[in-house]
């Protein structure tokens, strides 16, 4: 049983939604959790979420469309989340090639602090701001947090250890260095399988799709040198005591 955390299947390119779907199930994967990224796109997570029973509903703020936000719409669209009782807050965090830095670690905090009244894992954007968003994780002290896509160098994962934060790892591990090595040196009970799609394509140029975690698992285990249903079996239990 494979699990998908991080996937945008309301993204204009999956027009054959029904036909990705059932390619996942062939393939065995049991869930997926849809990431909203805004208002409109959040709605379109709820409606996937209904018609199908594989797509979990995780709804939240991409931090580089908090620019195009009053903060009253975001407190609007905080509030609204809050009521959809959603499975995961993402996907949310911090992204430092856009501007306005201070009112994205403003949002940021803001869902950390909903997190911790819902109880519910956080899936995190990290990119340009890791060491940023470690301190800030290191201050609040959230549980159950998800970093997608971690970029980070290897001296800030000491300081993730004391953290209760996972990984989850995108099929282009195949290909990068840096995720490789991030496997090898995160301990496989801190991992967890995303797609990030239509991203993060295991072949550079084609569309992601859910039923490639079954790429990143079979990666994992040649780095763990272990067998591939071990790690799937990991993984799957990973999921059980976040979610």
């Amino acid at each position: 049983m494979y699990i998908d955390v991080h996937a945008h299947l309301e993204d204009e390119k999956f027009n054959d939604i029904d036909e990705v779907i059932k390619k996942a199930e062939k393939n065995k994967v049991v869930i997926i959790i849809n990431n909203g990224t805004n208002p409109e796109k959040n709605r379109k997570t709820i409606e996937l979420a209904k018609k199908y029973k594989i797509i979990k509903k995780a709804l939240g703020f991409y931090p580089g469309y908090v620019q195009d936000y009053k903060d009253a719409e975001i407190e609007k669209e905080l509030k609204w989340i809050e009521k959809q009782k959603p499975i995961a807050l993402g996907e949310i965090g911090l992204d430092f090639t856009y501007e306005d830095h201070e009112r994205q670690e403003k949002v940021f905090k803001k869902f950390l602090a909903l997190g911790k009244k819902l109880n519910i894992p956080l899936i995190v954007h990290t990119r340009k701001a890791e060491q940023r968003i470690i301190e800030i994780l290191e201050e609040e002290k959230p549980r159950k947090i998800i970093l997608h896509c971690f970029w980070g160098k290897s001296k800030l994962l000491k300081r993730i250890e004391n953290l209760d934060v996972y990984f989850s790892i995108p099929p282009i591990v195949v290909h990068s260095e840096q995720f490789q090595g991030l496997v090898e040196k995160v301990p496989l009970t801190r991992l967890l399988t995303e797609t990030d799609s239509p991203y993060m394509a295991p072949v550079k140029g084609e569309r992601n799709e859910p039923s490639n975690v079954i790429i990143t698992v079979k990666e994992i285990a040649r780095i763990k040198k272990i067998e591939e249903d071990e790690v799937m079996k990991a993984i799957f239990s990973n999921y059980q005591k976040l979610f």
